[in-house]
């Protein structure tokens, strides 16, 4: 029997990505103040677009987190930090430094909440957890505080940073490695609804229950990664197999939790709180999450084109009003030149007469003609410097 919770206020950690941001949003949409973590500057965008209250604090001092719960008068907590452990199990990584931060997290936040008096907390988890998240779900059981822990499938979602970088993999047709086992998948609003239903729900008294959230259609990594190439209009990609040498060493946390089966039930959360999957099955859910890379991509040129057409009207106002031009070039005279006055022509040297013979000069009539024409050449030249200099 659900109790009455209208006007909750509710700090949600990890509340800048994925299935955090997204029960931000259901959050916001069904009227409860919002207060949520967050990671950068970008992350604290996202959720004040989402009209909350972002906040970075340190999610591993208790100190901190209770003067938030104490700023946001806050009755609820929403723990989501370990879906960061959560999404695509191809992705690779440090699952020993994310599990220990999780679990110091975790920690923390059960100090606060039980000095702070929290009422409502729902804290996710693996539906297989690990050794770090079994640690957290038992620091969270110890505290007393009153609420659920909810084991979740594999989170996919357009604000998954694990769905992304797979994405990219099959883009850049490279090899994801392989996962041949059935395993539960759940979209990211699908997750965030099922924790907000649990929110809203009759809380068990001081203890914490857990159930499982998964839509209704397991398949292996492999199917995943090809039903993800097909919405993204690619081909199939190729998997990696272990190779002979893998078997000489201890496999790493990637490759056990693809050799694994990782089925869940969801008929105790249908059950309790009324949820059920808005995607059935992955081929809904990755047609919601290509969407929303679409539309993030528009967005952002949208955001681009805004501000090139606002630094365009800027620099028009600012031509149009003479501020910000250079300062006039004034233009200087090039100096006049004088005439050149042209050299008066020297006179002609007569020819020299042939030497005195006793005998007849052969004569050269070819030398003669050129000669000639020299000489005409000259008395033309000099013509033409007296007529110029006369005039």
């Amino acid at each position: 029997m659900a109790e009455q919770t209208d006007g909750m206020s509710v700090l949600v950690t990890g509340g800048d990505s994925s299935a955090g941001l997204a029960a931000v949003k259901a959050l916001q949409a069904k009227g409860h103040r919002t207060t949520a973590t967050a990671c950068d500057a970008d992350g604290a965008l996202a959720i004040r677009q989402l009209g909350a209250l972002p906040v970075f604090p340190d999610l591993r001092r208790a100190s901190e987190i209770g003067s938030i719960l104490r700023m946001a008068e806050a009755n609820a907590i929403l723990h989501t930090s370990a879906q960061a452990m959560l999404g695509a199990p191809q992705v690779e990584i440090d699952h020993v430094a994310t599990g220990a931060r999780i679990l110091a997290e975790t920690r923390a936040i059960a100090r606060a909440a039980e000095q702070h008096g929290v009422k409502r907390l729902v804290a996710l988890s693996a539906g297989q957890p690990g050794e770090e998240l079994q640690a957290a779900e038992s620091a969270l059981q110890e505290s007393g505080l009153s609420g659920f822990i909810l084991r979740a499938g594999y989170v996919y979602g357009g604000n998954s940073c694990a769905t992304t970088a797979l994405a990219d993999m099959i883009k850049r047709s490279a090899t994801p490695p392989s996962g041949e086992k059935p395993a539960s998948w759940i979209h990211e609003d699908d997750l965030a609804a099922a924790m907000l239903a649990l929110l809203t729900s009759e809380m068990p008294s001081d203890s914490l229950t857990i159930v499982t959230a998964a839509d209704d259609s397991p398949c292996t990594p492999d199917d995943f990664a090809i039903a993800l190439a097909e919405a993204l209009g690619l081909g199939a990609p190729r998997f990696a197999r272990p190779g002979i040498f893998s078997m000489l060493r201890q496999p790493t946390t990637r490759e056990r939790l693809l050799a694994r089966e990782n089925l869940l039930d969801n008929r105790q959360l249908r059950e309790t709180t009324g949820w059920s999957p808005h995607h059935a099955s992955i081929t809904s859910g990755l047609e919601a999450t290509t969407l929303t890379w679409r539309l993030n991509d528009s967005v952002r040129a949208a955001d681009y084109y805004e501000m090139y057409a606002d630094v365009a009207a800027e620099a028009i106002a600012e031509r149009e009003s003479g501020a910000g031009l250079p300062a006039p070039v004034l233009e200087v005279a090039a100096p006049r030149e004088e005439p050149i006055a042209e050299a008066e022509p020297q006179p002609v040297k007569a020819a020299a007469p042939p030497p005195p013979s006793d005998g007849p000069t052969p004569w050269n009539e070819d030398e003669a003609k050129r000669e000639e024409r020299r000489r005409k050449a000259l008395e033309r030249r000099a013509k033409r410097a007296a007529n110029r200099a006369g005039s």
